[in-house]
């Protein structure tokens, strides 16, 4: 019996998390803004949409140390992204909401419970459960979003073709898998509002195999992501402060 009463209590967390985000996330407190800013999205030379988001540090007793927010807009497709992570980069809390015109058609929680990651998504398809085993170092890389990028451009990659394989989660898909993250210079060049910034460059290749190219100042603030295979190329509106 007690094992069946276990695993209902981390079903019943992600339930609550589905339910009521904003109350779970609550427990965590930001203490430190780095990085804000948005991205306009082009895909094939026409622009399709955009992404707000932010990145800050935390504080907290239960091992959250940053948060990031997103939300996007392209066509009449709408998402809301909030993701909480260790300092490896791994979810503590994970929320994700999809909506297509009015109607909603994803919404997914998730919350790290006894080295397991719980979800629980809510679709026009119906109500799905997962438990994921969190291996050291997993991160969420969902294939679509760009802020989640900024977890792979803190990790500790000094030189060129410096990488590292994480294991990696793709709640919207319910699936994992691994991604592997190699910085790839140090000293690349990205023009954000007229201004010429140095960047490093990072190429992170996921588990589908897809490869993006991203770009970040030392600092880690977001500057480009491309994925050549859609042809997408988003880069950041304002020079980050």
């Amino acid at each position: 019996m007690a094992p069946l009463r276990a695993r209902l209590t981390v079903l019943r967390a992600a339930v609550l998390l589905a339910l009521a985000p904003s109350a779970l996330f609550a427990q965590s407190s930001v203490l430190q803004r780095i990085d804000e800013g948005s991205f306009t999205i082009v895909v094939r030379g026409q622009r399709v949409g955009r992404e707000q988001f932010s990145v800050h540090r935390l504080t907290g007793t239960d091992g959250a140390a940053l948060e990031l927010r997103a939300e996007s807009a392209t066509g009449d497709r709408r998402t809301a992204m909030r993701l909480e992570a260790d300092s490896a980069g791994t979810p503590v809390r994970y929320t994700l909401e999809e909506r297509q015109g009015t109607e909603q058609t994803l919404r997914l929680g998730g919350q790290r419970v006894r080295g397991r990651f719980t979800t629980l998504a809510r679709s026009v398809t119906g109500e799905a459960a997962r438990e994921y085993l969190l291996r050291p170092g997993a991160v969420v890389v969902e294939e679509e979003g760009l802020v989640q990028h900024a977890l792979f451009v803190r990790l500790p990659l000094r030189v060129p073709g410096d990488g590292v394989t994480r294991p990696s989660l793709t709640p919207a898909a319910n699936s994992q898998g691994a991604v592997r993250i190699v910085l790839e210079s140090i000293a690349d060049t990205v023009t954000i509002a007229g201004a010429h910034r140095i960047s490093q460059r990072w190429r992170v290749v996921t588990a589908s195999s897809e490869v993006r190219l991203v770009w970040a100042d030392a600092d880690g603030h977001l500057l480009r992501i491309a994925i050549p295979s859609r042809g997408l190329d988003a880069r950041r509106d304002d020079v980050p402060r």
